[in-house]
């Protein structure tokens, strides 16, 4: 059982005083904590602090600073863009990305993916997803959390991805496969910014392709055999990954 909490209040640093919290007060209860208890707690921007719970009340809990930690964000920057794909397997599949190395998560409106209804159920949506982010970077002790930004259409989506320093596009009827581009790819750089786009199920339009070839994206062909969103998607965040943070970047 771990001793990590994602904590909303700010904290200016005051140790050995008494800070009082209320957001993480349920979570503190559901883990059995007790009174001399050393907790961690996460900001989701790379600080994080060390304490010692004092009191345990009805809706907050009181606890004493002991140390705090600052972490640097990595060089590498790796985006996602996720196709809207049905409500609860979305949930599950942000929830598994978001314990990785993803800095920030783009859901894109295609052809064939899912549509939201109206401005409150985006909101509604940006919030779970939101929650769910805070909680994957504290089950896998991750220092930032996932940026998740609001459903853009696909065309916006290439836009904000222009200056990227990889463009990739899952395709499965690309020449290239990802790994190949992977083991070509040099890592060695100061600041990399990667990104991928990951189709709905039915794959995107032969309109949407074309569209990304002319904005000079690359292809990429993931597996020999056809991947669901889902699928397609941790495959391929989990590949990049292994070779960006990966001492030597898995290549030879």
């Amino acid at each position: 059982m771990h001793n990590r909490f994602y904590f909303e209040e700010k904290i200016n640093g005051d140790f050995k005083k008494e800070i009082v919290l209320e957001s993480i007060c349920a979570h503190i209860k559901a883990f059995r904590k007790k009174i001399g208890d050393e907790i961690e707690l996460y900001d989701g921007s790379g600080t994080v602090y060390s304490g010692k719970i004092l009191k345990i009340a009805k809706k907050n809990i009181s606890i004493e600073l002991i140390s705090s930690n600052k972490f640097l964000e990595n060089a590498t920057k790796v985006y996602l863009f996720l196709p809207l794909i049905t409500s609860h397997v979305m949930d599950q599949l942000i929830a598994r990305v978001c314990e990785l190395e993803v800095d920030t998560i783009f859901p894109v409106i295609t052809e064939r993916s899912i549509k939201l209804k109206n401005e409150k159920e985006i909101n509604s949506k940006l919030s779970k997803w939101n929650k769910i982010s805070r909680g994957a970077m504290i089950i896998a002790g991750k220092k930032f959390s996932t940026v998740i930004n609001e459903p853009v259409e696909l065309s916006d989506a290439f836009e904000l991805s222009e200056n990227f320093n990889a463009k990739l596009i899952a395709s499965p009827d690309a020449g290239l496969s990802l790994k190949n581009y992977l083991e070509a790819f040099d890592f060695k750089k100061e600041c990399i910014s990667i990104g991928i786009f990951i189709g709905p199920e039915g794959d995107f339009s032969p309109s949407e392709l074309r569209l990304a070839k002319e904005l000079e994206f690359t292809p990429v062909k993931l597996s020999n055999y056809i991947m669901s969103s889902f699928v397609a998607s941790i495959y391929a965040i989990s590949n990049i990954i292994c070779f960006a943070f990966s001492d030597n970047n898995y290549a030879s």
